[in-house]
C-alpha cells in the first residue's frame, strides 16, 4: 500500500509541475506549483517526509490566503500594478491557487496514509506490559 502512495504522490507531482507550463496562470501561483512540488516530492521519502508536509501545508495555506487578492486589488484602479488586472487573470490566479490547495492537500493525505501503511501492524496495545495484562 505505501508504494500505491508513493505512485499517487509522482502523480500529484506531475500534476504540479504540468499545471503551470500551460501559461494560463500569472505570477505568483507558477511559484506555488513549483513549491508545492518540491513538498510533494520530499513527503514522498521517510527521512524528508515531516518537511515536506510542512512545506505542503504552507503552501495550501497560503494558496487560499491568496486566492481573492486579485480580485480585491483589481476592483480599484489604485493597485493595478500588484497583480496582472488584465483579460481572465483574476480569474486563473483564483483557479491556479485553487489547484494548488486542492493538490497540497491531497498530498498531505497521501503523505499521512504512507505513515499509517508504514508502521507495524502487530504493535501491543499502550500501557500493555510484557506479559499481555
Amino acid at each position: 500500500m505505501a508504494t500505491q502512495a508513493r505512485i499517487g504522490q509522482a502523480v500529484l507531482g506531475v500534476l504540479m509541475v504540468g499545471c503551470p507550463l500551460t501559461g494560463l496562470f500569472p505570477g505568483p501561483v507558477p511559484l506555488l506549483f513549483a513549491i508545492a512540488a518540491i513538498g510533494t516530492a520530499n513527503a514522498a521519502f521517510p527521512l524528508m517526509r515531516t518537511f515536506g508536509s510542512a512545506l505542503l501545508g504552507g503552501v495550501a495555506a497560503s494558496s487560499i490566503a491568496l486566492s481573492s487578492v486579485p480580485f480585491v486589488t483589481c476592483s480599484t484602479e489604485r493597485f493595478t500594478e500588484v497583480f496582472t488586472c488584465t483579460g481572465d487573470a483574476p480569474t486563473w490566479h483564483l483557479t491556479g491557487t485553487v489547484l494548488v490547495a486542492g493538490l497540497s492537500g491531497a498530498s498531505l493525505v497521501l503523505a499521512r496514509m504512507t505513515v499509517q501503511w508504514e508502521r507495524p501492524l502487530n504493535r501491543e496495545p499502550r500501557g500493555a506490559d510484557k506479559a499481555g495484562r
